[in-house]
Formats: structure tokens, C-alpha cells, sequence
């Protein structure tokens, strides 16, 4: 039985294998400098030798002032290009595409004693963020712009924004966070201001044929959810005009869905690509199976986004194109706190096998 993820996508500047992407999603593996590990080579060739067309890395950050993670991979110097240029070749000797996501993380910043934020507001901990100034502002814009060309010297085969789950562009992007009220807030061609000069620098120095896509929350914690949703198309309107080549659709709170939930972004994702047909899409959230991979599909949405199942499952979509069972992921989400307990460990059915040897060995030495 063929699958309709099988098939090939052609989008504007490039022609995706078929239309499973992995979701940018970091992998706590990188160094405390932001260099790529072995780690990190060996996870993206078993995603792209088990049929993953299109591999979209953990967030790489763009700013000095803007990094996530202590292990998130760095593209604000010169140096941080090169690494990526093995990550090309491995991915592109199985066809498949090598794109990284780029972003700043804003308030969330670690090592930062300097929070800024879309506007001034308290955060957790007893921590504060002050407002970003104009400037500032520019100076962002430039630091993406950098990050790209660098990327586009290693060789990649575009770039993502990072536009969703609280960074700082996502923040820009919706009201609930954005609230100021010069060139940069107020309506939605204001605070998407900043993601479109990005889009518009990039393409200037990159060339019009260098790809660039987009990741935005299709939904929002603000209360007029319907203004919100008008926005987006709005936006989606004119990632078209901009020439972005896919917008994937994901959420502002998709940690706290109900762990039994399936494809809980659908519905809006739907409504979207019927507003703004020719913007190719990619939904990420939910999606378990192979049945669940072609409703996706048949609903008109572009591609599949996957994150959780490929952490469970690196041969996910190997096993669905033969016919396996839906995903082992639970949705637990204690791939988010494993890495920190258990290095290089993410899924907690990696943990329960390594322990069930663990013991297996510590029994077998007992008898001796």
C-alpha cells in the first residue's frame, strides 16, 4: 500500500522527498559552546535513513543574548557555520533535506542578567524583562539575517523561523505578549513587522531562491482567539507574497494537551489552508500513525510535522510505511526532563530499557 506521505512535495525553490518532516525539536545534545556532537550527527542519520524527507533541526540561536539552552547549538559567530556542513552530506546521502531552525529565545534567555521582552513585564522567579528598543530591535533582525547566510555558506537547504511557543518572534506576533504601540505593535501587520524584515533581509542577501520557512502557533492564550485566528491569516496571506516556501502550523500550549488527544490542531490548521490555499503547510501535533499522517493529508494540508514520535521512534515512519503499530509515545512529555536526569536519554521507554538491562546484568553477575 503506498501512502500519500510518500509522495513528493514541490514547493517553490525545492522539491521535499515526500512529506514527512521532523519538526524542529531540540535534542539537549550539542556542547556547552554550541557546537554540534556526534550525538548529534548519528540522530540526524537515523531520521534520514528511515525515510524522514525533510529534518529540520532544534532551534539554533541566532544572538549571544538569546540562547535557550545551555546545550542548543550556536549560529551567532562565523565559526558556528561550518559544523553544518556534515550535517548536510549525511542527511542529503538518503535524499533527504537538511534545514535548521533559527531563533532567539527573549525573555527565556538563559545566562542573561539583561531580560528584554516585546514590552516590560515581570517574569518568573523574580525576574523581570525590560523593553526591547527600536534599535535593538534592528539589531535582531540583522543577528537572523547573519545566521542565514551563514547557513547558506554550509550548504543547507533553507531555513525555519522560529515563530512559535513563546520566542521572541511569536511574542512580536501575538497580542497577548505584544502590547506596544509604535511600528512594532498594534495591528497585525505591525507586530509581524519584525519576522517579515527578517524574511525580507534574508532573501536580500540569500537570493530570492534560498528557502526560507516559518513555524507560528495557529492558536493563541488570548481571549479574542477569533481576532487572532483572522490574523494569521493575514499572515499566511503574506508569507505568500513574501515567497516563504512553508509555514508549519503548530500551538501556544500544546505541553499541557491532554495526553490522549490526537491531532488536536487539525480543525484550525483545516480552516486555515482554506483561507490561503496556496501557502504550503505543515501540521505538527498529535499525530501518531499512519492513518493519522494521511487524514492530515486528506484534509489538505501540505505535510506532517512529527516531534514526540520520532523521540520515541527515530524508524517511525519506517515501520508506518510497512505497517507497524501507531507510535509508542505516550505524550508524557518527560522527553523534556530525562536529558537533564539521564544524559543522551529523551524517551522514557529508552530509560525503562536501559534500567531492564541494568538489572538484567546486575542479576546475571549475582549468580556467578
Amino acid at each position: 500500500m503506498a501512502f500519500q506521505f510518500e509522495q513528493p512535495l514541490q514547493l517553490k525553490h525545492i522539491q521535499l522527498k515526500n512529506r514527512v518532516i521532523r519538526s524542529a525539536t531540540h535534542s539537549f545534545l550539542p556542547d556547552a559552546d554550541g557546537y554540534l556532537t556526534e550525538a548529534e550527527y548519528a540522530m540526524y542519520e537515523e531520521l534520514a535513513a528511515h525515510d524522514v524527507g525533510t529534518i529540520l533541526t532544534g532551534h539554533c540561536c541566532v544572538d549571544p543574548l538569546g540562547r535557550a539552552n545551555p546545550e542548543q547549538a550556536n549560529i551567532y559567530r562565523d565559526e558556528f557555520g561550518p559544523q553544518f556542513e556534515r550535517a548536510v552530506e549525511i542527511c542529503h546521502k538518503y535524499d533527504a533535506k537538511f534545514i535548521p531552525e533559527i531563533s532567539h529565545a527573549g525573555p527565556r534567555a538563559v545566562d542573561n542578567d539583561d531580560l528584554a521582552d516585546v514590552t516590560d513585564r515581570p517574569l518568573k522567579k523574580n525576574h523581570h524583562a525590560r523593553m526591547l528598543t527600536v534599535d535593538e530591535i534592528h539589531q535582531i533582525e540583522q543577528n537572523f539575517i547573519a545566521a542565514a547566510v551563514r547557513l547558506q555558506k554550509a550548504g543547507v537547504d533553507g531555513v525555519q523561523l522560529h515563530a512559535a511557543h513563546s520566542y521572541l518572534l511569536s511574542r512580536f506576533i501575538d497580542p497577548y505578549f505584544n502590547t506596544r504601540t509604535d511600528a512594532y505593535g498594534g495591528s497585525a501587520e505591525n507586530r509581524f513587522r519584525m519576522t517579515e524584515n527578517i524574511i525580507r533581509g534574508i532573501k536580500e542577501a540569500c537570493g530570492e531562491a534560498f528557502p526560507v520557512l516559518i513555524k507560528i502557533n495557529s492558536d493563541t492564550k488570548a481571549e479574542d482567539e477569533e481576532s487572532y485566528e483572522q490574523d494569521v491569516i493575514w499572515i499566511l496571506h503574506r508569507c505568500v507574497e513574501l515567497g516563504v516556501e512553508l509555514v508549519e502550523l503548530s500551538g501556544a500550549d500544546f505541553i499541557n494537551v491532554p495526553k490522549d488527544s490526537r491531532l488536536y490542531y487539525l480543525p484550525i490548521a483545516k480552516r486555515y489552508k482554506e483561507a490561503v490555499p496556496e501557502m504550503p503547510m505543515s501540521l505538527v501535533g498529535g499525530i501518531r500513525s499512519a492513518e493519522e499522517m494521511e487524514q492530515v493529508l486528506a484534509s489538505g494540508i501540505d505535510a506532517v510535522s512529527l516531534s514526540r514520535a520520532l523521540i520515541a521512534e527515530p524508524d517511525f515512519v519506517t515501520k508506518q510505511i510497512a505497517g507497524g503499530k501507531p507510535s509508542i509515545c505516550v505524550s508524557c512529555c518527560r522527553c523534556f526532563v530525562l536529558p537533564h536526569m539521564h544524559e543522551g536519554v529523551r524517551c522514557i521507554w529508552a530509560w525503562k530499557a536501559i534500567r531492564a538491562a541494568q538489572k538484567r546484568k546486575k542479576a546475571e553477575g549475582s549468580t556467578k
